[in-house]
């Protein structure tokens, strides 16, 4: 695909079909994504792709927490602040009141799509050493965009959600992952329900005015 096709394709999938990714393809898509960059060449990221009885395993337990509503306690909450300054603050609350208005007052909808991972039949989940500094965390997300936008080259839906490491020990034991790692971010590989009504295209969050964001200065 031509870039621009690409960069404006990005948009997130709620629910994938029962269709799995071939295992080469991520393998592939990982391996180019390992060309981004980091600072002073630290590449501190690894990547997990959970697929099959793994997945399922996860996604069982992540149920059970969900019901007994076990508040979710992701490595990166207790790593950064979220005391959000007012700046991004105001921009989420924008976003979080027009959510009813796209899911026409279905909100379940959505509810339902996230408690079962989007239906991914893939999922990435990408971690850097706990031992890190905060720059690491910038150079995690240069790495999350490379597998997006390569993925979306091969034709394939993406989800990142931070509530699939909502519970970080869950994700460790069926991933294999080491304690001295860092979950940082979960991404959802696979193909678009185009049935699911979750999946709506029509809504699109509001970006703000460019000039409220951008200036020259010379």
């Amino acid at each position: 695909m031509k870039f621009n096709d690409v960069y404006n394709h990005e948009r997130v999938t709620r629910k994938f079909t029962n269709r799995k990714v071939n295992e080469k393809m991520i393998a592939q898509i990982i391996e180019r994504a390992q060309q981004s960059p980091s600072l002073l060449n630290s590449q501190p990221w690894k990547a997990y792709t959970l697929t099959g009885n793994a997945l399922s395993g996860l996604k069982k337990e992540v149920k059970k927490q969900l019901d007994l509503k076990v508040e979710p306690h992701e490595d990166f909450a207790r790593m950064l602040s979220l005391n959000w300054d007012p700046y991004p603050s105001q921009n989420m609350a924008a976003l979080g009141a027009s959510q009813p208005y796209f899911f026409n007052n279905k909100m379940d909808l959505f509810t339902n799509a996230n408690n079962t991972m989007f239906n991914a039949q893939d999922v990435v989940f990408v971690t850097i050493p706990k031992a890190s500094p905060v720059w690491s965390v910038y150079d995690l997300g240069i790495f999350s965009q490379s597998i997006m936008l390569l993925a979306i080259n091969e034709g394939l839906s993406v989800m990142p959600a931070h509530s699939m490491v909502s519970y970080p020990e869950l994700v460790r034991k069926y991933g294999h992952i080491s304690e001295d790692e860092l979950i940082g971010m979960a991404i959802g590989l696979g193909y678009k329900d185009n049935t699911a009504e979750v999946n709506d295209d029509k809504y699109i969050p509001a970006r703000l005015p460019f000039e409220e964001i951008y200036k020259l200065v010379k």
